[in-house]
């Protein structure tokens, strides 16, 4: 089982699908996702500053995403009820990963958690949208 550790690999970091999950699939080896959601996924201020600096370093296009809500577009009507959620059903359904880590000491949360990863896959336009916004991004864990 090989770790995609240190954000690797999630909503805001895809990298790995290109460096990683080609070789492990390649060789039938197992991907642990660890960090499928992390401050940045959780915490709208973390989010807006992440994508500031990330649109300062070139790494996402400044127009492509509403500063105010990037992630919005995931969470209307009819599509994931929280950005977490939509991390952990990204992660979930990623050719590749095998095992998403999901992590808490509250029983409510740990339930949300489960419920999210069981969930079905985010809209292929939503997957789509994701790439065209953070394809190039290599460089954060979304702390």
């Amino acid at each position: 089982m090989l770790r995609c550790h240190d954000g690797e690999f999630n909503l805001l970091n895809p990298s790995a699908r290109h460096r990683v999950f080609t070789k492990t699939l390649e060789k039938n080896i197992g991907v642990l996702c660890m960090f499928a959601v992390r401050r940045a996924l959780s915490q709208p201020a973390q989010l807006k500053a992440l994508i500031a600096d990330l649109q300062q370093r070139g790494q996402i296009d400044p127009g492509a995403c509403d500063t105010e809500d990037p992630l919005g577009f995931l969470t209307q009507e009819g599509k994931a009820a929280t950005i977490p959620e939509a991390a952990y059903r990204y992660c979930r359904y990623e050719p590749g990963i095998h095992v998403v880590l999901t992590g808490t000491g509250n029983i409510d949360h740990l339930q949300a958690n489960v419920t999210s990863l069981l969930k079905s896959p985010l809209l292929p336009t939503d997957l789509q949208r994701l790439d065209a916004l953070f394809g190039r991004v290599d460089s954060v864990s979304g702390n």
